[in-house]
């Protein structure tokens, strides 16, 4: 299978965490206390469900290594990461993955192009609004935004600019089939939902099969509009959590996660 991994796959795909802890030690008669750092796992989340989802993650990185799933990110998904913490290689589920990089339905910098990197990096959410981050409409959402907006004559203007914008075929096919992006911003209630939205776009213009994802918003969303009466969008790329995903390949039962939960792990033991 062909799947696109969103940003909570890769966050959450951390399973362990620094820890310091006291070693006494006696020396020449005398007692001394030293700190010794290294790792322990992290605590489990409050939803069992949702951890079980996460835990399932390391059979899917064993998937992807065995090349039983090829996995994909992108340049929205790739700036989410970088909003996060650096990385910790240790006990990563995704851990020696190989990720390629599938193409964004539209690039957001042939409309939205700024100098401050930190609005460019932004999702320009509520977060953003109470953290005090200056928006200048060069974020996710303010894109999004703007797509979801564009009415018939807006796109063929567009597209009859299309070499002076240097859109590709690739981008000029996406325009002419937006209705698909705007159809489910309508029907999700809030920009907030937006790039979630993209994300599942783009996976369905790179002909992916699945978008994986730790969070039910957009998978509910996907529902309703599969329940509706009138079928008015076909939706092909599903929107899996982990265990789901595995049923697909017909895997029951996930690894165990590698990991000791009431263990202190010395970096020397670090895999």
């Amino acid at each position: 299978m062909r799947v696109l991994l969103d940003n909570g796959i890769f966050i959450h795909s951390e399973f362990a965490e620094e820890y310091v802890k006291g070693a006494t030690v006696n020396w020449g008669g005398a007692t001394q206390t030293n700190e010794v750092h290294g790792l322990v796992r992290k605590p489990p989340h409050e939803n069992v469900e949702y951890q079980a989802q996460k835990e399932a993650l390391f059979t899917v990185g064993r998937l992807i290594r065995e090349g039983k799933i090829e996995a994909f990110d992108y340049w929205e998904i790739q700036c989410e990461k970088l909003r996060g913490t650096p990385s910790n290689p240790a006990w990563n589920a995704l851990q020696d993955c190989h990720i390629r990089s599938c193409t964004p339905a539209i690039r957001r910098s042939i409309f939205s192009q700024s100098i401050y990197l930190d609005d460019v990096f932004a999702k320009g959410g509520k977060e953003d609004i109470k953290k005090g981050t200056e928006l200048r409409g060069a974020n996710q959402i303010a894109f999004f935004e703007r797509l979801s907006s564009w009415k018939i004559p807006e796109i063929d203007l567009l597209i009859s600019h299309a070499p002076r914008l240097h859109l590709t075929q690739f981008e000029i096919d996406s325009l002419r089939g937006i209705e698909y992006f705007q159809f489910l911003c309508r029907r999700s209630g809030s920009p907030e939902n937006y790039p979630d939205i993209f994300h599942l776009w783009t996976a369905e213009r790179n002909e992916l099969d699945a978008l994986l994802t730790l969070d039910g918003k957009l998978q509910r969303l996907v529902s309703r509009v599969k329940n509706e009466k009138k079928k008015t969008l076909k939706i092909r790329t599903e929107v899996l959590k982990p265990i789901e995903l595995l049923l697909r390949l017909g895997i029951n039962k996930p690894d165990p996660v590698p990991l000791d939960a009431a263990r202190f792990y010395h970096w020397h033991e670090v895999t």
